[in-house]
């Protein structure tokens, strides 16, 4: 599908300005407790879903630099250039969108634990990318190609990969949000009769007789 090439990138930074708010209000309240739980059942941490984009995006702003430091800037004058994904953008960025859960590639999972100031080290990186989004307007996006950082088979252009980017943090900003909401409902959860009952008994087993406490 077709589209200004100038709406395209004022629509991905809107979109990049609102997970950036968002993670800098997780920046401001987020507790280290409700960052680093992991489920029971398997599963990263929000620390480690931003350790994640972190590498994502390292991995695909190497390529970015690469092809965007090589090509020399043209006067675009009042030209609105036409923008259309190839095939395989346009599949990668449909699949961030889709609630199926994806494998992450070896090379993009995190460590067990995400480096420290892990949400400004991912804001700093949605700076470059946004100023690489910017530079980029003087050159025609579907006639600058890279090839993915997970394979060189997959081709792309820097179109694509500005808006798989984008896609990318809005799926895995969705994962965190239900990771602390998980975090919140476990914490809130009422104590079982059951484990009432152990908490009142003594460490011989009877039942502990309550009565005025000694300061």
């Amino acid at each position: 599908m077709k589209t200004s090439q100038t709406e395209h990138a004022r629509n991905l930074i809107a979109s990049m300005h609102v997970l950036d708010a968002r993670a800098s209000e997780l920046q401001r309240t987020a507790d280290t407790s409700a960052f680093e739980w992991q489920p029971p059942e398997g599963g990263w941490s929000a620390g480690q879903v931003f350790e994640h984009l972190c590498v994502a995006n390292d991995s695909y702003l190497i390529q970015l630099r690469r092809v965007l430091g090589t090509v020399s800037a043209t006067s675009r004058g009042d030209v609105d250039r036409v923008w259309r994904p190839s095939l395989a953008g346009r599949l990668l960025a449909r699949s961030m969108e889709s609630p199926r859960k994806l494998p992450a590639p070896k090379m993009w999972r995190p460590a067990p634990a995400p480096r420290p100031n892990v949400i400004a080290e991912f804001l700093t990186r949605q700076r470059e990318i946004e100023q690489l989004i910017e530079s980029s307007m003087a050159h025609d996006w579907r006639r600058l190609r890279l090839a993915s950082p997970v394979s060189r088979l997959i081709r792309m252009n820097v179109g694509d990969a500005f808006t798989v980017l984008v896609r990318h943090a809005e799926r895995h900003f969705r994962q965190i949000d239900s990771r602390l909401a998980a975090y919140a409902a476990r914490a809130e959860r009422p104590v079982s009769g059951e484990a009432l009952m152990a908490g009142n008994r003594s460490s011989d087993g009877r039942a502990a007789v309550s009565g005025p406490s000694v300061r």
